[in-house]
């Protein structure tokens, strides 16, 4: 979480984004995972965490992005809307590829069992649905992606 939270932040600052919102809502987006109603409905990852959020008394942008985000789960899913949830979403699934490619775990031409593919396309679908002023290659070096990492999300773009 720490290394999301980094990223979270440095995007707060690139997008010029209020950084204690990314920051609450990147401490609390994976809460729900350690709750009896998501163990039994895993569907409803995120979706719990938003309630739980509003029951706690969290700021409704906070509750939000913990909600949104997982978005887009696939090509038909909507991207997070919000500027804190585009942010939190895009904290998540390049720190899910660094770490995953840090780690040689990449996907081959018929495996991506870590569904890495899906994360690149959604970071994709993120920036560009939100008009987010970020250039794939120069602000995700800024933002301290791995150059392979980058290569791969730029692979994505050029195919999609």
């Amino acid at each position: 979480m720490h290394s999301t939270l980094k990223l979270g932040l440095k995007l707060a600052d690139m997008l010029k984004l209020d950084p204690v919102k990314i920051k609450r809502a990147i401490e609390l987006m994976k809460c729900d995972l350690v709750t009896e109603m998501v163990g039994e409905f895993p569907e409803l990852q995120g979706i719990m965490g938003y309630y739980y959020s509003l029951n706690d008394s969290e700021d409704e942008g906070v509750a939000i992005a913990i909600r949104d985000h997982y978005k887009p789960l696939g090509p038909n899913d909507s991207t997070p809307n919000s500027p804190t949830a585009a942010a939190v979403a895009l904290s998540d699934k390049l720190d899910t590829l660094n770490q995953m490619f840090s780690i040689n775990i990449k996907p081959t031409g018929s495996k991506d069992p870590f569904a890495l593919r899906r994360a690149a396309n959604g970071i994709i679908r993120i920036i560009k649905e939100n008009n987010l002023m970020i250039n794939l290659a120069q602000d995700l070096a800024k933002l301290g992606i791995r150059e392979d990492v980058i290569n791969f999300i730029l692979e994505r773009d050029a195919i999609n």
